[in-house]
């Protein structure tokens, strides 16, 4: 019995030697201030809080997400995050009187593949709040060439926006006319993102992290008489600690 045991202790102990060598797992998250300019007729910009998390392998995939299949050069995942929109419309008193808007939640399935020069991303959301019930699909290269370490990260989004989404935000029911106010059903739109993030340790444990962004919106969207912003900017700041 003893020597038809010890085959078996032979396979395993590599395994066990593994998992006692292994690099324990560690969490680098934290809270940034976020400040967005709102696109809306009279809109002020948004300030508001949001939770971090540094994907440090290199990935640069944004938000909250779970990698359900990883190799050295991709990565796939899900994941989940709110709207970028400003569902408040910036509290503008000459919308005030429209129909009141839900925060949309979104479920996320994207991939990302390391290039000699950066990282492509590509990620898909879909309402599941029941809010606009729409979609959404971005394209994003971020400039962060081998091994994919670089403190300040530049990058450029290319973004559609399904119909159901731009119609919620922008468009205008009957009910809602009024004099300067026209009915506006919006179609499905484009929408270009660029910018840059930051992230510099600044101790084994704490590190900074920032970024400031542009996005242009087009013609499905900035013809609305609600948008009276074509490009709009946004800007955040914040800290993580790893566990």
């Amino acid at each position: 019995m003893p020597y038809k045991v010890l085959p078996l202790i032979a396979c395993l102990f590599p395994l066990y030697a593994h998992a006692e060598t292994a690099t324990p797992r560690t969490w680098d998250v934290g809270l940034a201030v976020t400040a967005n300019q709102s696109p809306f007729v009279d809109g002020d910009t948004v300030i508001s809080a949001r939770p971090v998390k540094l994907n440090n392998s290199g990935f640069d995939i944004p938000g909250i997400t779970w990698s359900f299949s990883k190799a050295p050069q991709r990565e796939f995942y899900v994941g989940a995050g709110l709207d970028e929109w400003d569902h408040e419309r910036g509290d503008s008193q000459t919308l005030s009187d429209m129909r009141k808007l839900d925060r949309a939640v979104n479920v996320r399935v994207g991939g990302a593949w390391k290039l000699p020069s950066g990282v492509a991303n590509v990620d898909v959301a879909q309402d599941v709040a029941n809010a606009h019930k729409g979609t959404q699909a971005k394209l994003r290269y971020t400039h962060n060439p081998a091994p994919h370490q670089a403190s300040v990260r530049p990058y450029v989004e290319a973004q559609w926006l399904s119909s159901k989404l731009t119609d919620y935000y922008v468009g205008v029911d009957a009910a809602e006319v009024k004099a300067g106010r026209p009915a506006y059903q919006a179609g499905s739109a484009v929408a270009l993102k660029t910018g840059l993030t930051l992230r510099k340790a600044l101790t084994p444990k704490l590190t900074l992290v920032g970024g400031v962004d542009a996005t242009h919106y087009g013609s499905a969207i900035t013809d609305s008489p609600l948008v009276e912003r074509s490009t709009v900017w946004g800007t955040y700041a914040g800290m993580t600690y790893r566990w």
